[in-house]
């Protein structure tokens, strides 16, 4: 019964994750369109190339966050609450440091890139330096704010999270108009209201978090010993995700380098595509990776097994409904999207789709293995196969210069990968069955591929329209549902599934 409520919590949860997803997407492009409309061309690449520079110091948040959340969900699972005050407290600590170090990277190194090597006309400058200030400042309130943040996603109050995301997106809307209203220079008075905003979304968090779980009303609690923990954690996540960054980012260099700009604008256009896949499939994670954290916390082997394995199922579930279309219809929708489509543009996508499959496999088990806290081993694994691949890359291209052979070779790191988290597994979590996981992860992969085949010969029997997409999108799903659905899925993931539509029927039905 206690795992059917997960489920259901779970289910809610990752519904909760996709509408947010969709009204922010929805609203982020049209405020993209109105900025550039209302800066202009000029001072819109110079509030992003200034915005991009600050970024560089943002890519540490996401291996902050992981940090974080992983420890104050662990907490939680232990049900101490004195653990989980002096986590928090300790988290804040560390925390501020590095937003201090931040500030002062910022204020030295990059403060003297931004007056002395940005190119931009001499009557910008006075702009560029508020631009970059308020983005500074924005950016430590983001960093302040991961504790809060990852408080609200250990208690799994997936509702706020989406909630305070679309107020965030929706005030960016609102501040485009208001700018257009005001007497001022548009880029200063832009960047000034997107400060605020930032302000805003921090004291939302902030507020909630004090006022509705008690560890987060920072106290003298902090532990040196947690915060080591803490810091340790994060340096060896980042190295994790340092390889992340590193791999595409090096392959597109050495693209540009071999084979030019054109093949450098498919890339790109690859990557959008691949990064909505990867929103889909990740909002799934999200909702799966507090209650598999509580799981062992908890020493429950028996529900972190069941947890792991319905993430693994529905993650790739989630990814297989938007991927499949995607591999078999590519050109139809490269041709519909774009005037004028990049060579290459299809096979780089199919390519970098299809690699996301085995990094969904990875990243769900690591959950349970960042969980434990062991993860030196599977940090350094991540990160120096990916940091080795660009090199693998160019060896391939001195000696076959096919652009293709780049994304082909991440791909097999990514099933390398794969294959290694799910192996080791079984030494960090106690009475962990990774067979039984595997056995799990091949069966889904399988039905992949079986409705992929089907959608393809769909595709070659019809001509090719929008109205093939929608055909084969349609198909894609009902098959890979009810496959799905009664090879996979066992009789109590069956009744959580039931559940959780009747119940949102019924639902419905009361409104």
């Amino acid at each position: 019964m206690a795992e059917v409520s997960d489920n259901r919590r779970i289910a809610k949860n990752s519904m909760m994750l996709y509408i947010r997803m969709f009204i922010v997407m929805i609203i982020g492009f049209y405020t993209s369109r109105v900025v550039l409309q209302a800066l202009g061309q000029e001072d819109y690449g110079l509030y992003g190339v200034v915005g991009s520079f600050v970024a560089l110091f943002a890519s540490l948040n996401s291996a902050m966050y992981g940090a974080t959340s992983r420890f104050l969900t662990y907490s939680l699972g232990k049900k101490d609450k004195q653990q989980l005050k002096t986590t928090f407290d300790s988290a804040i600590v560390v925390h501020f440091w590095m937003a201090v170090l931040v500030f002062v990277l910022a204020e030295s190194i990059g403060l003297w890139y931004v007056n002395n090597r940005l190119v931009m006309p001499p009557d910008r400058v006075l702009a560029a330096n508020v631009v970059y200030q308020t983005t500074i400042i924005a950016l430590l309130l983001n960093i302040m704010q991961v504790p809060y943040v990852a408080s609200i996603i250990a208690h799994e109050r997936m509702g706020i999270y989406a909630y305070v995301d679309i107020i965030n997106v929706v005030l960016k809307l609102i501040i485009v108009f208001i700018m257009n209203a005001l007497p001022y220079d548009k880029l200063i008075s832009y960047a000034c209201l997107m400060l605020l905003v930032s302000a805003t979304v921090f004291f939302i968090y902030k507020g909630y978090t004090s006022k509705h779980f008690e560890e987060c009303r920072f106290g003298r609690t902090h532990s040196r010993q947690t915060c080591k923990e803490i810091a340790s954690f994060f340096g060896f996540n980042m190295f994790g995700n340092f390889g992340n960054i590193f791999n595409p980012q090096a392959i597109n260099i050495l693209i540009n380098r071999f084979f030019g700009l054109v093949y450098n604008a498919a890339n790109g256009i690859a990557t959008t595509v691949s990064g909505m896949v990867n929103a889909f499939t990740g909002n799934m994670m999200t909702a799966f990776i507090p209650p598999i954290t509580k799981s062992v916390a908890e020493e429950d082997m028996a529900k972190t097994e069941g947890l792991i394995a319905l993430g693994m199922k529905m993650s790739l579930f989630f990814y297989a409904l938007f991927a499949i279309p995607i591999i078999a219809e590519t050109e139809t929708i490269m041709s519909v999207w774009l005037v004028e489509v990049p060579p290459k543009s299809e096979i780089f996508t199919r390519l970098i789709v299809g690699g996301i499959m085995f990094e969904v496999i990875r990243r769900i088990v690591c959950a349970g293995i960042y969980a434990k806290g062991k993860i030196k081993f599977v940090s350094i694994c991540i990160g120096l196969l990916q940091i080795i691949n660009p090199f693998v890359v160019w060896f391939i291209f001195r000696h076959n210069p096919k652009p293709e052979l780049a994304y082909l070779s991440s791909v097999v790191v990514h099933a390398i990968l794969a294959v290694i988290i799910i192996g080791v597994s079984r030494n960090y979590l106690k009475g962990f069955r990774a067979a039984l996981i595997a056995a799990a992860t091949l069966k889904m992969i399988a039905i992949i591929v079986a409705v992929l085949v089907a959608a393809w010969y769909l595709k070659e029997q019809l001509p090719q329209t929008l109205w093939r997409v929608i055909v084969t999108g349609v198909v894609s799903t009902i098959m890979l549902s009810l496959l799905t659905y009664s090879v996979v899925l066992n009789s109590a993931n069956r009744a959580t599934v039931k559940g959780f539509i009747v119940g949102r029927i019924i639902k419905r039905g009361k409104v």
